[in-house]
């Protein structure tokens, strides 16, 4: 029986957790943040509609970063799915570990700095720099995918 198992210095597969937790790290901040700005007032029963309800009663620039850092959480949720099945792709397809080591480092790299970006800019113009580094994270596991469809076919 052939080995299944990734080769002993690739730790990508344990970037997938990493990627997960990545993207709840604007999620706690919104909801502490809410938390804090609404004397614990907000809604845990519904919290979806926290955002809407506190929209007018708390200080728009509060509430405009609170919407962003809501934004940069789905989003990440959005593209966790693709970054986890490239992952398990390369490894079923045994791309070579540095290639996956560097893909998931990069990509972790590229969604932090996303992440900083979504929840720090406020111009539009300077809104599309976010948009070239969602781009970038993007693009690093759908090659991956790519590669390991390729690999796989032969």
């Amino acid at each position: 029986m052939a080995n299944t198992l990734p080769a002993p210095n690739n730790w990508s597969i344990k970037a997938i957790p990493l990627a997960f937790g990545l993207g709840l790290v604007p999620h706690l901040y919104f909801t502490s943040r809410l938390m804090f700005a609404t004397n614990g007032k907000m809604s845990n029963a519904m919290p979806r509609t926290n955002l809407d309800t506190w929209k007018g009663k708390l200080p728009e620039t509060l509430w405009c970063q609170l919407a962003r850092a809501r934004g940069a959480h789905i989003n990440s949720m959005e593209v966790f799915p693709l970054f986890a099945a490239a992952v398990l792709a390369g490894n079923a397809a045994k791309l070579p570990a540095e290639d996956l080591n560097s893909m998931a480092l990069t990509f972790l790299s590229t969604r932090a700095l996303y992440m900083a970006c979504y929840m720090t800019i406020k111009s539009d113009v300077v809104a599309y720099a976010r948009t070239g580094v969602y781009a970038w994270s993007i693009g690093l596991p759908l090659i991956t995918l790519w590669r390991a469809g390729q690999k796989a076919s032969v």
